[in-house]
């Protein structure tokens, strides 16, 4: 009786190992964000993945009452990762562009953007047309800010690409160049901390030149209905001040 009672209590065991504690249990969707955006995507001292597009990703999935997996990936590869359906849906700051529209579908808005330049306080002063003619400057890859400075015509030698926002601002901490152009909330929490001392904003945002304008979250072209899915919740969560509250963990005014 007693072997009896051991071997049932084995099977249950086993069939809950299984079925619940199982790690390698694939998740309903893969979804990405950026690699090391402060304060959108990065990793706490902890090493946990956090930021504003997290919160927000993480909110969908709860509220689609699926599980999901948040994949920090670089930038320039989260749009071909969703055009071959690697990734479900990524939230990576994206602007609406013919070119992007031909490879994923967009959702509605969920923030609105500007672009900034930043560097040592003291060119704030100055004109920011003279420093943009004279200095080095930092931009990500394939991104819109580096195609707005290189449709300005400015030397190769004088634009350093980098591969994240991190390494942006590590870059002009480092001296490789003497300021960077990326989205203005994107450098926020840089300028807030003790390692923004002595730097600013330079100029006035930029909206125009697609350096400005609304930003989306990016779905699967094959998946009409997770993207209509996804407008629904992302309605809800601004309206009911779900949003609001998310964006007040990040940032000190409304960025919708």
């Amino acid at each position: 009786m007693k072997k009896l009672k051991k071997y049932f209590f084995w099977l249950v065991f086993t069939a809950f190992s299984l079925c619940v504690l199982n790690p390698l249990q694939a998740a309903d969707y893969k979804v990405a964000v950026t690699l090391s955006s402060v304060p959108f995507s990065y990793k706490n001292d902890q090493g946990q993945l956090v930021g504003f597009n997290v919160d927000i990703a993480q909110e969908i999935c709860k509220r689609l009452k699926v599980s999901c997996e948040i994949i920090p990936i670089r930038f320039s590869n989260i749009l071909t990762k969703v055009h071959q359906a690697e990734i479900d849906f990524a939230l990576s700051n994206m602007l609406k562009t013919p070119e992007r529209l031909a490879k994923a579908a967009f959702t509605i808005p969920y923030w609105r953007s500007t672009s900034s330049f930043v560097g040592p306080v003291e060119y704030s002063f100055g004109s920011i047309k003279r420093v943009i003619a004279t200095e080095k400057i930092c931009a990500v890859q394939t991104s819109r800010q580096l195609g707005y400075l290189q449709n300005k015509s400015i030397a190769d030698e004088r634009l350093v690409v980098t591969k994240t926002g991190n390494d942006t601002i590590a870059a002009m901490k480092e001296g490789r160049c003497t300021l960077y152009l990326l989205p203005t909330m994107q450098s926020f929490s840089f300028l807030q901390s003790d390692a923004g001392r002595g730097y600013g904003y330079l100029g006035k945002p930029i909206f125009d030149k697609g350096l400005g304008g609304d930003v989306h979250m990016i779905v699967r072209p094959d998946r009409p209905e997770l993207l209509k899915q996804i407008n629904d919740v992302l309605k809800s969560i601004i309206e009911d001040g779900t949003h609001n509250e998310i964006t007040k963990r990040y940032f000190p005014i409304g960025i919708l």
